[in-house]
């Protein structure tokens, strides 16, 4: 029994944490040995709950956690939901369709479709950047304020991941304000050498970007992806409205009503 609350005490103590702890750091807070926090998020990594934002890096929960956190039997979460859409978008492109959930300062991949061609590039479920690299990211971050981009810009310090990666502060700045006005983003080469992507943003009614939707090939396919860029804001908005129709039915669903028996 104490093995199980020392591994919930490292569980949410990621999922609380203003950036991602190491093993020092959850070490010292919750007064545990190296080696058992270490053997705990050994454990919590292999149930895929948390993961490593890199080798140097602490550790995040994963998009499992945070979905499973908000759903329930009778609760459709995102990543369900946007399975047909990206079945569209594969029928549409041939390309490999995908949904990314911001989590801490990554963007990670909650959902995906793999392309139709007979050479095709796929990453999965799990897979994770910087929030600040690429299409996919610059998507998530033209959805969050000035202040909190300058706060996550200062906190990861932008470095090089593949042959295009942009690591320059002001150009990231000035790419994030560019998605913001045209409503969709595309890179090349920028978190894995001779990889593209197109992305848009799933915006609910409220103004809130809640994910990305994408499209991911070789990089000499970006052109006949940019071309079908209208269609994937389309289909990311039929998502999102279709997001904020479960979301307010999920809202004003009765609560079930408590029985006495005397």
């Amino acid at each position: 029994m104490q093995s199980v609350l020392k591994a919930f005490d490292v569980l949410f103590a990621v999922a609380y944490a203003d950036t991602p702890p190491n093993v020092a750091t959850l070490s010292s807070d919750l007064a545990l040995p190296r080696p058992t926090v270490h053997r705990i998020l050994d454990t919590l990594t292999t149930a895929g709950v948390v993961t490593r934002r890199d080798p140097d890096k602490g550790f995040v929960v994963t998009p499992k956690l945070a979905l499973a956190s908000s759903a329930s039997q009778n609760t459709a979460t995102l990543a369900d939901m946007i399975v047909p859409y990206l079945h569209r978008l594969v029928a549409i492109s041939e390309e490999t369709s995908s949904l990314h959930l911001r989590v801490g300062d990554l963007r990670i991949c909650a959902a995906e479709v793999e392309g139709s061609r007979g050479i095709r590039w796929a990453r999965g479920p799990g897979w994770s950047a910087p929030i600040w690299a690429g299409a996919v990211g610059r998507m998530l971050l033209a959805g969050v304020g000035v202040d909190e981009l300058d706060e996550i810009l200062q906190r990861s310090r932008p470095r090089s991941l593949a042959s295009n990666t942009v690591v320059d502060e002001s150009r990231l700045r000035q790419l994030v304000c560019d998605v913001r006005t045209m409503g969709w983003s595309a890179s090349t080469s920028e978190t894995v050498d001779g990889a593209a992507a197109v992305a848009a943003p799933i915006i609910t009614a409220n103004g809130h970007t809640i994910a990305a939707l994408s499209m991911y090939a070789s990089a000499d396919r970006l052109p006949q992806m940019e071309s079908l860029a209208s269609q994937l804001c389309a289909i990311a908005d039929e998502a999102a409205a279709q997001w904020d129709k479960i979301s307010t039915l999920q809202n004003t669903r009765p609560a079930t009503r408590e029985t006495t028996t005397v």
